[in-house]
């Protein structure tokens, strides 16, 4: 049964919806980008007090269990950043959530009321969600402590492109064409030679392969494999590519594994190294989680030094009491 007896109005999500999503991406659940300053980065993500719209009430049931557009919010924490305003467009997901949300709390309840609540390991598996929340939340704020300033993240960019220049490396590549037809023995060499001719007499090689290539992958594409590297196509291709000295020229008929090929040579791309520049916006992504990643770790170095373990507990946990 529905918990909506009829849809919501339009103007009622009209109301939440706009809000939600400013809220959405203007507080804590905004994701510092790598060139914010760590001030403008912790006012991001610092706590706000909750507002009408975010207490405002998207599902009940008779029992007066509620659902807010704050639960809904919380719940989209674990979309990704780029898929939660599609989600906050449309009023059917939003509902769907509520819906879900409530079903989840009204089951909690009844738990509750059975006595689950009271249960050691449901205690701890409590105190361990909401231990991760919070956990959560500190990693968030220390990462808006150390975010790296502008010369920090553009030297350590830097640092990784020239430690890792192979790994940039982009091999050489080439592009060709075919036309792959059956091998069914004498017959289709004969039908290879009559499609050679008419290719070497100035007709379309695009037009050729989308009537009369097998090769569901290419044929729709006038015969076009894109760029390949060394080692990507069988022996016999890719030893008849490399005989091809110019772009425009045609192999012979070549017999693979997967039938008889004609070949026609679109283009080589020397092997380069990609630069600085080109990549520049990713390596300072990975340059401040980087350098974010160090200082978490630091932080739970620093923690686990002053860890005490009672090993004899920790040895007998393979064989647990009782209830």
């Amino acid at each position: 049964m529905p918990l909506f007896k009829r849809p919501p109005s339009t103007l009622l999500f009209r109301l939440a919806l706009a809000p939600l999503s400013a809220l959405l991406f203007s507080s804590a659940m905004a994701q510092p980008n790598a060139t914010q300053s760590p001030a403008a980065t912790a006012a991001q993500t610092a706590p706000r007090a909750m507002t009408p719209v975010a207490s405002a009430i998207l599902a009940r049931e008779p029992g007066g269990t509620l659902v807010s557009v704050a639960d809904v919010l919380s719940e989209l924490r674990r979309a990704p950043v780029s898929e939660r305003q599609t989600i906050l467009s449309k009023p059917e997901m939003v509902q769907q959530i509520a819906s879900n949300l409530l079903v989840r709390r009204v089951l909690a309840a009844e738990a509750e009321r059975g006595g689950l609540g009271a249960d050691p390991v449901v205690l701890a598996t409590l105190a361990i969600a909401r231990d991760r929340v919070l956990s959560d939340a500190r990693l968030a704020q220390l990462d808006a402590q150390n975010t790296p300033n502008e010369a920090t993240l553009e030297a350590y960019a830097r640092n990784i492109y020239q430690a890792n220049t192979a790994k940039f490396e982009k091999p050489a590549q080439t592009r060709a064409r075919h036309i792959l037809l059956a091998n069914n023995g004498p017959e289709s060499l004969r039908k290879a030679n009559e499609l050679l001719a008419q290719l070497r007499s100035g007709a379309s090689f695009e037009d050729l392969a989308k009537a009369n290539s097998i090769d569901p992958g290419s044929a729709a594409r006038g015969g076009d494999l894109g760029f390949f590297g060394a080692g990507k196509m069988v022996q016999p291709f890719e030893e008849a590519v490399d005989k091809l000295g110019k772009s425009g020229d045609l192999s012979e008929p070549v017999l693979s594994e997967f039938g008889i090929h004609i070949i026609r040579l679109e283009e080589r791309r020397e092997k380069s190294v990609q630069t600085y520049d080109q990549l520049r916006e990713q390596l300072r992504v990975d340059a401040r989680m980087a350098i974010l990643n160090e200082s978490r770790v630091q932080k739970a170095l620093a923690l686990t030094k002053s860890f005490v373990f009672d090993l004899k507990v920790i040895e007998a946990s393979g064989n647990p009491p009782t209830k």
